[in-house]
């Protein structure tokens, strides 16, 4: 939905929602169970690109969820309508008391708000939630803070979740978002060597750098594949640049996600699949012989195996 369209009578939460996480369930939930309770429409209220982006491009964080994905995420948790705010340098300079009287009031028609303990907005992030609260409290509107989630000890974060992922640690990632990190694309033509070698494969292609989606640690992981008529597979994917053939291919930096359904003979050339990631079985490796690495994959596949039952 356009940042531009206007509302009548909604409950709005305001945020990034990078990975929609745990924490941003909660505040979900708390907007929805207010937007129905009141006979209003939930508003999730985003932002494209995210802020530091433009604010910090050195800073801008890697992406758990590509923005569509995100938008799709958001409205599978009963949000109504997901408005994205187009993010340039020019909105960067809105103030606190401008963006709650044009946006949430003017635009969005806000009559409640819902968001998290650490939410602050406006020029420079200086509208804390004790300005919200006042200026909430002079237009007649209900406002919600929602507090932290936390799984066991850590609270929940965006920045948390980038952290264990970086690090490979994807049931970590996974029990903070609620579900597993994901890559999700449209299979492309290889160059067969797995086929070749017994162990054929679907290939996505990540484009790696700042503002764009997190680029999981070369290695081999645990996953699962699902695709149109073919839901969730066991699979073991290979993150990273093929060292072993790197020299044969003028050393190409690319990063490809090489996923093996281990079940089956599926042809997935040109269809759209998702591979969700469950846990890592080793980082990428050079190998010096076919045979070697063939060994390896299939040790890799016995593996996947164990953690997949």
């Amino acid at each position: 939905m356009s940042s531009g369209a206007k509302f009548q009578g909604s409950v709005v939460t305001i945020g990034n929602f990078d990975g929609v996480h745990l924490g941003h369930q909660q505040i979900l939930q708390e907007c929805i169970r207010q937007a129905r309770s009141r006979g209003l429409r939930a508003l999730a209220f985003t932002f494209r690109p995210h802020p530091q982006s433009v604010l910090r491009p050195d800073r801008a964080p890697s992406l758990l969820l590509e923005y569509d994905e995100k938008r799709e995420v958001l409205l599978s948790h009963g949000i109504d309508e997901v408005v994205e705010q187009g993010f340039d340098a020019s909105f960067a300079q809105t103030t606190a008391e401008e963006f709650f009287r044009v946006v949430l009031r003017e635009r969005l028609d806000a009559r409640a708000i819902v968001v998290g303990y650490d939410f602050s907005f406006g020029r420079g992030r200086t509208g804390h939630l004790q300005i919200l609260e006042s200026l909430c409290a002079s237009d007649g509107v209900t406002l919600t803070v929602v507090p932290p989630q936390r799984v066991g000890a850590e609270v929940v974060s965006s920045s948390v979740i980038r952290t264990h992922l970086d690090l490979g640690r994807i049931s970590e990632a996974t029990s903070g978002m609620g579900r597993p990190f994901f890559y999700r694309g449209r299979v492309r033509q290889g160059d067969q060597r797995g086929r070749a070698m017994g162990f054929p494969t679907a290939n996505l292609a990540i484009e790696p750098g700042s503002g764009r989606k997190l680029v999981l640690p070369f290695g081999v992981y645990a996953t699962r594949l699902t695709t149109h008529g073919l839901e969730r597979v066991a699979a073991v994917t290979n993150v990273g640049v093929r060292p072993t053939f790197a020299r044969a291919d003028g050393g190409s930096s690319s990063v490809l996600v090489e996923t093996h359904v281990l079940d089956g003979v599926h042809e997935l050339y040109g269809r759209e699949v998702r591979v969700e990631f469950v846990s890592r079985i080793r980082g990428e490796q050079r190998f010096s012989s076919m045979a070697e690495l063939q060994a390896q994959i299939a040790a890799d596949i016995s593996r996947a195996r164990q953690i997949l039952v």
